[in-house]
Parts: structure tokens; sequence; C-alpha cells
């Protein structure tokens, strides 16, 4: 989670579940509005630069999990694939310097990877 975790908002919390758990499957405007929330509610521009990258890791790693999560509906798994660049273009806004460059790689490489091993499950 992110560093100033004592200050989450309880709405953000619950939506953070409900996207990572796909219990409203029929909302595909949560993971829009979970996101949005999240990057504004927490008043993203006052936040130091390692707190939104660990916001915007955070947000990559629960949508990584819930497209590589079967129990999930295969749609609501393909949404989350969907905005998965989000946090990604919100990384890659913020990097300043090979450290960063070479995280953001390695995230895209681990998505790469899980991808190809679910590939089938996601086109059915």
């Amino acid at each position: 989670m992110m560093a100033n975790a004592h200050t989450i908002n309880p709405c953000l919390k619950v939506l953070r579940g409900k996207v990572r758990e796909g219990t409203e499957p029929e909302n595909p405007l949560l993971i829009a509005l979970w996101l949005n929330m999240e990057n504004e509610g927490e008043n993203e521009s006052s936040l130091s630069i390692v707190t939104r990258r660990e916001m915007y890791v955070a947000q990559f790693q629960l949508l990584l999990d819930v497209v590589v999560d079967d129990l999930v509906p295969g749609h609501w798994r393909r949404l989350c694939l969907d905005h998965i660049y989000q946090p990604l273009s919100s990384l890659k806004k913020i990097s300043d310097g090979e450290h960063s460059e070479q995280k953001i790689r390695k995230l895209l490489q681990e998505l790469a990877v899980s991808c190809r091993y679910i590939e089938h499950g996601l086109t059915n």
C-alpha cells in the first residue's frame, strides 16, 4: 500500500476491494472512478515523488492481480488490463532518471510475462 496508509479514505478502500474482487463486473466505470478518486482524492500534487511512485505501483499491482486472477470474470479482467496503462503512464511522467526508467521496464516486463501466461483465459 501507500506510505500514508493511515490517511486512506474508507471509500477508496471499498472501491479498491470492489475492483480487486470484481464484485461489480457490470459497472466498468468503477475502475476509472477508483483511479481518479485515488489520484485526486489523495491530493496527488502535494505528495512526494516517492509516495506518488508507491501509489502508482500499488495501482498497477492491484490491476495486474485482477488480470491474472481466473476467479474474476473474464470481461472484468480485460477491463483492468485496459486500464493498467494509467498508473504506468503516471510513473513515466514522474520518471527522474535511469533507476525510474528501469523500474517501469521491470513492470512492463512483468505485465508482458503475466499476459503471455494467461493469454488464453483472457480471450474466452
